[in-house]
């Protein structure tokens, strides 16, 4: 390959790279913000009374430094006109971070 081609490699997100912060509803819950180069934004979000379950199999308020002790999150993706859901409040419930990481490749 000659020199003056550079390659870029583009690196997909994951699960891994949401940036997690204490959601406006208060204490015990959570959104992550995971925002992707198509310009489509994912809110994750948990806590009491959201579409989630945690180890204990129920959602619960969520306190930012145990987010390995939940296993599903609830799903909004943001910017996609295409985007539609089965439920009537437009969000994905109970996504584990496979699903999570299946919704990036599928959006980005």
């Amino acid at each position: 390959m000659p020199d003056n081609i550079s390659k870029k490699i583009k690196v997909m997100k994951t699960f891994k790279d949401i940036e997690w912060k204490k959601h406006q509803l208060g204490p015990g819950f959570i959104q992550g913000l995971l925002m992707l180069d198509s310009g489509i934004e994912l809110s994750i979000v948990a806590g009491s009374g959201m579409h989630c379950s945690s180890k204990d199999g129920v959602a619960k308020p969520v306190d930012i430094l145990k987010i390995n002790e939940i296993l599903s999150f609830e799903v909004c993706v943001f910017n996609d006109p295409n985007f539609e859901t089965e439920m009537d409040d437009e969000v994905l419930g109970w996504q584990s971070r496979e699903d999570i990481d299946e919704l990036i490749i599928k959006h980005s």
